[in-house]
């Protein structure tokens, strides 16, 4: 049967002729789901089916034998060059691409061949966590041939016997997502180095994250600690030491949850989910009391004589911004951003009073006083000179 025969060349009547290859999936377990490096691992079996003119036979002629086992390793007949595209394993040239084992081929004496290789998959998946941890996620195998275009080999989706794309009757359930859903889709691309179309066929897997075990660990705590918050504006407002003790244990215990969080979802730009912005706010809002507290507690234990008030404040905060609000303090009024007490303006004013009324009695007593001051020391002179010019005649 394999005289003449090359595993090289494809099994097409003529180069003009197309090769179909049909694809399904048995999908076995979801192995992992790294959330971190937007990575996903399956176990699967793929199936390809193809048919070969050259590998046909009547089982009557030969011992009615409708079917042979051929080694893939041997490479006895050909082989589709169909890889999964997004796969994100380290591979080396002495590793299969696909990952896939390389298990024996069934050829049928009608020329069909199947090859179900089974294989560990790690592929590339884009997620989006801002809904986490009730996100949803789809990931996509995507299939293609690595060398031939879509004139040459076709990909199919098989659908024999009504059965889905992607088998999973013998799925084994992951503890952290539920499979919700597969779908299958072919597509065709066109690239500018290129005329021909290149099909590809994508498998869909619909995961739902269970999040009983993030509410019970994360969710619960978090939302029991940011109630506490409140509680902490209910402290008597004459100790305030342990006001500011209590918020910043919860300031910490907001911080240790964040930082879990960022351990648990990928570091993008893209999506940042809800839970963290709310553990950031409350971050935020903890924080904020904090600082006023020791604001409040800054201005109660302030003693005037080792913190003045600023003039330039005072005259802002008491005078100037009242004056704009309207407001007015009891005993003050306002004269042009100024605020003036009214107590001792009337005393002051009173006291002006007095002393104009005053001043014309006080000028005539000072002018009185005056003039007998003068009148004594004219005296006085009078009497010197009296005395002197007695002085003189006794000479």
């Amino acid at each position: 049967m394999l005289k003449n025969y090359s595993a090289l060349v494809r099994p097409a009547r003529n180069p003009n002729k197309v090769s179909n290859v049909s694809m399904k999936i048995f999908l076995q377990q979801l192995l992992n789901v790294d959330e971190q490096n937007q990575l996903i691992e399956v176990n699967a079996w793929l199936k390809y089916t193809w048919n070969d003119y050259r590998l046909r036979w009547r089982p009557i002629v030969h011992d009615n034998i409708s079917s042979l086992r051929f080694p893939t390793d041997e490479q006895q007949i050909w082989l589709p060059d169909i890889l999964l595209y997004n796969r994100c394993s380290n591979f080396s040239a002495n590793e299969d691409f696909d990952s896939s084992c390389r298990s024996n081929l069934v050829v049928y004496s009608t020329g069909e061949i199947n090859w179900i290789p089974p294989g560990i998959f790690k592929i590339s998946c884009k997620m989006d966590i801002t809904m986490f941890p009730f996100d949803e996620q789809t990931c996509s195998l995507k299939f293609g041939s690595w060398t031939y275009h879509g004139f040459a080999l076709d990909l199919l989706i098989d659908t024999s016997n009504k059965e889905p794309p992607i088998d999973t009757s013998t799925y084994i359930a992951n503890g952290e997502w539920d499979l919700i859903g597969t779908s299958a889709k072919r597509e065709v691309s066109f690239y500018k180095c290129c005329p021909e179309p290149y099909p590809t066929l994508n498998f869909h897997l619909y995961l739902k994250r269970k999040s009983f075990y993030h509410i019970f660990n994360i969710i619960v705590p978090s939302m029991l600690i940011s109630g506490m918050t409140l509680l902490g504006f209910c402290l008597p407002p004459h100790d305030m030491s342990e006001k500011i003790g209590f918020q910043t244990t919860i300031l910490l215990s907001v911080c240790f949850f964040l930082t879990i969080l960022s351990e648990m979802t990928p570091t993008t730009s893209e999506s940042i989910p809800l839970l963290g912005v709310f553990f950031s706010s409350v971050t935020l809002i903890v924080a904020m009391s904090t600082t006023f507290t020791v604001c409040v507690l800054n201005l109660r234990y302030r003693q005037y004589a080792n913190h003045k008030f600023p003039p330039m404040i005072r005259f802002i905060f008491l005078q100037f911004i009242p004056w704009i609000m309207l407001m007015k303090r009891p005993g003050y009024r306002f004269s042009c951003a100024k605020a003036l007490d009214e107590q001792k303006l009337e005393e002051s004013t009173s006291l002006m009073q007095t002393t104009l009324e005053q001043l014309p009695g006080e000028k005539l007593e000072l002018t009185r006083k005056v003039g007998e001051v003068r009148h004594r020391l004219l005296l006085i002179f009078e009497r010197c000179l009296h005395v002197d010019q007695v002085v003189t005649k006794l000479r």
